[in-house]
């Protein structure tokens, strides 16, 4: 009997480690920051110098009474709401094209989606801005004159870029809608005489509504929250957005902790918001398209073709090569006169002993650090989340989606508030200022996809299989080693690829939390456009690019071998005798 409770304690102890190991993880690196800014907007004098715990509603009152930031606010919604309608209808323009082709076409397309989607957003800001401006790209290869683009330095422009930006989250969304449409409601159709357009608006795009409104609330989620774009154009514009001016409120001397957390709060608000809205919208209505065929609704029409490769050239290819043309000139103002053109740009940012050099240095070991960690941690947290069923790994769950809202500029101002707070002087355990906070707030930000990603990947394993090792005696550690980690392999690398790339171009932790005298890549390239250097700038950001698609494709390369030598290995598994036995193929035929 003594022997029967040993082993029955043994599992659960060794359950009740690994869950408070996930709790833990998630709470230093999520859970603390961000109620550290929650309280900043009640107890505004938190982290003051002379700690006062008298609650207060100033700072959410004041964003509110501040000019500046009240048009913050109003340009951050509108502006969104219109760059948003905008890629939800590039995004389905070009899911439906991509969905009626096939072959390389197919795969070009699908590919330079990706590309957009994996892309800084501020770096197609940048791309767009030496582009469109006076003596820019545009302007020299056509000789327009000077003010010719006073239009899209307004928020038409911001719209234009946020909309060309975004718009691969409805793409990815509407794809895999366009796959489940029910074929025999549009054969329906088309037989009770409606017309291919009457079709579409009346049949399709209703059944689409799920995919279209999930991927419109991430874009416009993503493009109310993104703080690459504002600080791109937002010092050319003049325009405030919301996330610039916490930007702004945590530059300023002295800080004002109180103004960013308000401002902060009501960024989580609205993210958040307009993801909740998709989802209570979607309880409300229903959506069948269950169907016995897979057949494609989308057709390749050349037209359709043309208007994706267009979208693509616009989203892609201008602001990317100007980015290239730039970097090769030696003075702006010279623009393409023959004499202009150089390669000492790329020289001087690869001369060893250069900041440029030493900072991209300096970033590929974080990336290096935090891919290695968020790959591990993934795959621990999740394994936790999926098969241990507890009220922590509940909450856990919620926590790690909602966290993913929360954008890149609120959870830097958050890891200032939880890391250089006045109570852990006493400890020394001030980290803001330190290499290990830039890391940790790389972490937050990419651990939580990484556990979704694995969750993805562990919910298709088959139900018997982990209790199936369990009863042989295996323990927690054999099973994450000898099958899970096999398993999920593949979805490893890409966390450890998408985590690693990611960080090489990371710009609003990094503007907050690089440790004084050793700013990141993307802090020196920003850092750079701000004093005007374009074509210098454009030459960092280059570089990091061929850094970026070299790691994604060796990413690709490796998770391509490891799919097909696991392939190899598990059809070399089946015993031979059950490939011999008869299969039924169709109704009287059978093959062997």
């Amino acid at each position: 009997m003594t022997r029967l409770l040993n082993k029955l304690r043994v599992p659960r102890l060794g359950a009740l480690l690994y869950g408070l190991l996930g709790a833990g993880i998630l709470a230093v690196l999520v859970g603390y920051p961000l109620v550290a800014l929650l309280l900043q907007t009640v107890l505004p004098h938190l982290f003051s110098v002379h700690m006062n715990l008298e609650p207060s509603l100033a700072p959410l009152m004041a964003v509110f009474a501040d000019r500046t930031n009240l048009l913050a606010v109003v340009n951050s919604i509108l502006l969104g709401v219109a760059g948003t309608a905008l890629a939800m209808v590039l995004g389905t323009l070009t899911a439906f094209a991509v969905e009626g082709m096939d072959g390389y076409r197919r795969t070009v397309l699908d590919g330079l989606t990706w590309l957009v989607f994996f892309l800084p957003s501020y770096v197609i800001a940048q791309g767009w801005v030496v582009f469109m401006q006076d003596g820019g790209i545009l302007s020299q290869f056509l000789g327009l004159p000077v003010g010719w683009s006073a239009w899209f330095f307004t928020r038409l422009g911001v719209v234009l870029v946020i909309g060309f930006s975004f718009f691969p989250y409805v793409h990815f969304s509407m794809q895999q809608g366009i796959r489940n449409v029910n074929i025999d409601l549009v054969n329906a159709g088309r037989l009770a005489g409606a017309s291919r357009l009457q079709v579409f608006l009346r049949i399709i795009l209703p059944l689409l509504t799920p995919a279209w409104l999930a991927g419109g609330s991430i874009a416009f989620a993503e493009a109310f929250g993104d703080f690459g774009i504002p600080a791109a154009v937002t010092p050319l514009t003049h325009i405030p957005l919301l996330p610039y001016q916490i930007y702004v409120a945590m530059g300023q001397a002295p800080v004002d902790y109180p103004m960013a957390a308000g401002l902060s709060l009501l960024v989580i608000m609205v993210s958040a918001g307009a993801i909740l809205l998709q989802f209570f919208w979607m309880r409300s209505k229903e959506f069948s398209m269950v169907s016995s065929r897979q057949r494609s609704v989308s057709r390749g029409k050349p037209l359709l073709t043309v208007m994706a490769s267009l979208v693509l050239f616009i989203a892609l290819v201008i602001p990317l090569g100007s980015t290239f043309i730039v970097s090769l000139w030696k003075v702006w103002m010279k623009g393409i006169s023959p004499g202009n053109w150089t390669l000492a740009n790329y020289f001087n940012a690869l001369a060893r002993g250069n900041k440029v050099w030493n900072s991209l240095g300096l970033t590929l070991q974080y990336a290096l650090i935090v891919a290695v960690l968020t790959m591990i941690l993934g795959v621990l947290v999740a394994y936790q989340m999926s098969f241990q069923k507890s009220v922590l790994n509940s909450f856990l769950n919620i926590v790690t989606m909602s966290v993913i809202a929360v954008p890149g500029i609120v959870m830097g101002a958050a890891f200032i508030f939880a890391w250089n707070a006045v109570w852990l002087k006493p400890l020394d355990l001030v980290l803001y200022g330190t290499p290990v906070c830039l890391t940790m707030a790389y972490m937050a930000t990419y651990v939580p996809y990484a556990i979704r990603m694995q969750m993805g990947a562990m919910g298709q394993f088959p139900p018997n299989l982990l209790k199936a090792a369990r009863v042989q005696g295996a323990g927690n550690t054999t099973v994450l080693r000898k099958i899970v980690f096999p398993l999920v392999a593949g979805t490893a690398i890409s966390t450890f690829f998408m985590a690693f790339t990611k960080v090489v171009f990371e710009l609003p932790a990094s503007s907050l939390l690089y440790p004084p005298g050793n700013p990141t890549f993307s802090v020196i390239v920003e850092h750079t456009f701000q004093n005007f250097d374009w074509s210098l700038g454009s030459a960092f950001t280059v570089l990091g690019l061929v850094v970026v698609l070299v790691m994604f494709s060796l990413g690709q390369f490796l998770i391509n071998v490891y799919s097909q030598g696991y392939g190899r290995r598990l059809q070399n598994s089946i015993s031979p005798e059950l490939t011999e036995e008869p299969v039924l193929v169709g109704i009287g035929e059978v093959t062997t």
